[in-house]
């Protein structure tokens, strides 16, 4: 089923002294006769004027596609199959080859071209149909179509079937009397039968596509100028579709005065607009260079007005300030910042870090600057303070804190740099407090069993005596009362 592409399409067909030409439209699912007209050449009259005058009658415009048949003499066909691997520069080379076998003329003097058909699916091998033209007979085909203001595609009504029509069996006129030949389709290929008897056979059984037409005034004619129209039928739907604007490529295409130029005005204002914005663009841009070069001429002049002001400034000066500003120079260019390097840090960090504390996410090194995320089951209140307090690390801050299904979470941001001098003081200072605050808290827990003890003592030499005689009651476990002492064996 082909795929109509077109609302309109006007086909030219000729065969000695007479044409036809059909203007053919859509209408829902159906092809509908526009326009028919048919006509011989008068006395004085070419037929090349006859095709001009036939184009105006049917109303076609220059924006309509055009297709033209031709007459029945002085070309050939073949459907041929070929690998369906093979590339276009080795198709036409295969094409080639197979001209010289369907015809004997030489191949300077032919003119070719090809379509390609539609086949199953799972084929393996292309369904080419090769047509052919003598050269003179060619150029007696354009001296007919001279008139006309453009022509689309040139070729014979038969080579335009498939997939138009694909499954019909045509029948098209022959030039004398009531002999034709008919295309058959036979598998995805077509053969022809010539000398097919025209005079036993009805319009719809000649053309058993006219079933999908609107044929309109052409219904009314004779059987024998019905019969006429095939071709410019079969050409004119052929021009509604896809594939006669994909077969362009392929067929030999018209000359240069004779290809289409269409909407033209559309074009020319796409022109227009494309050189008013080219130029709107390169404005726009010259504008934009002037404004910044005649800022960098004002930054310029500023910085010259400015280095002025310093070589009066610097004559100005006394030594003393001149030997400052030398010091200072000298004092910036000895200053070279040092800090640790990653695996330093990192060692640090490995050190400082202890179980169940661990990274849960990588470590983030930036020039010196330090991103972690710490996760533990417990959560180290003092891990902040041990990682300000060593000597490569500094500048922490705890970022975040969360707890989660029994697990701490806690981002970090730390730097890596040595401690400064203040910084290295006061770390003495407080190593120095704690130490003290150690040694005072071993004292007092040295001191506490004796004291302890002593007050044990007391307790029990205070005691009623009367407990020593009183009788201990039965069942009083949990009594609060001390035990009776034992006496001493004698010596």
């Amino acid at each position: 089923m082909p795929n109509y592409v077109r609302a309109n399409a006007t086909a030219i067909c000729w065969s000695g002294k007479s044409c036809q030409i059909i203007r053919l439209g859509r209408s829902r699912d159906q092809l509908k006769v526009l326009a028919c007209w048919q006509s011989k050449p008068g006395q004085d009259q070419s037929l090349a004027e006859l095709v001009v005058q036939g184009v105006k009658a049917v109303g076609c415009t220059d924006n309509e596609f055009i297709v033209a048949g031709g007459d029945q003499v002085g070309w050939g066909m073949a459907d041929i199959e070929v690998p369906g691997a093979i590339g276009r520069e080795q198709l036409r080379g295969a094409l080639a080859f197979e001209l010289r076998k369907q015809t004997p003329i030489p191949p300077d003097k032919l003119l070719w071209g090809y379509r390609l058909l539609p086949g199953p699916g799972e084929q393996q091998n292309l369904c080419v149909r090769l047509f052919y033209v003598r050269e003179e007979q060619w150029r007696k085909w354009l001296a007919v179509l001279s008139g006309l203001n453009h022509v689309d595609v040139i070729l014979p009504a038969p080579l335009a079937l498939d997939p138009l029509f694909a499954d019909a069996d045509i029948v098209f006129p022959a030039e004398p009397g009531g002999s034709g030949y008919q295309t058959r389709k036979t598998g995805p290929l077509r053969v022809v039968a010539q000398n097919v008897n025209l005079a036993t056979m009805s319009f719809p059984e000649a053309f058993p596509p006219a079933q999908e037409y609107q044929l309109e005034a052409l219904e009314s004619l004779p059987r024998e100028e019905q019969m006429s129209c095939i071709p410019a039928l079969i050409l004119a739907a052929y021009g509604l579709s896809k594939e006669s604007s994909r077969d362009q490529g392929t067929l030999i295409p018209p000359p240069e005065n004779l290809k289409a130029r269409r909407n033209i005005a559309s074009k020319i204002i796409a022109a227009g607009l494309l050189v008013y914005i080219c130029a709107t663009l390169v404005s726009g841009y010259a504008r934009q260079f002037q404004a910044k070069a005649g800022h960098l001429r004002r930054i310029e002049s500023e910085t010259k007005m400015v280095q002025a002001l310093l070589d009066g400034l610097k004559k100005q000066s006394d030594p003393a300030e001149k030997e400052f500003v030398h010091s200072l120079r000298q004092e910036l260019q000895d200053n070279v910042q040092q800090m640790p390097d990653f695996p330093e840090a990192l060692i640090e960090l490995s050190n400082l870090i202890e179980a169940p504390t661990w990274a849960s996410t990588r470590l983030e090194w930036n020039a010196g600057q330090i991103a972690m995320q710490l996760q533990s089951s417990t959560r180290n209140l003092d891990l902040p303070e041990k990682l300000e307090e060593s000597p490569l690390l500094g500048d922490v801050r705890e970022l975040s804190s969360q707890f989660n299904q029994g697990v701490y979470t806690q981002r970090y941001n730390l730097n890596a740099r040595f401690d400064t001098e203040e910084e290295k003081l006061e770390f003495v200072q407080r190593q120095k407090k704690r130490l003290e605050a150690a040694k005072q808290q071993a004292l007092e827990e040295a001191a506490t069993p004796v004291t302890d003890t002593a007050e044990d003592s007391d307790a029990s030499d205070a005691a009623d005596p009367q407990d020593e005689n009183s009788d201990e009651v039965p069942g009083e476990e949990n009594s609060s009362r001390a035990p009776a002492p034992v006496p001493a064996p004698q010596p």
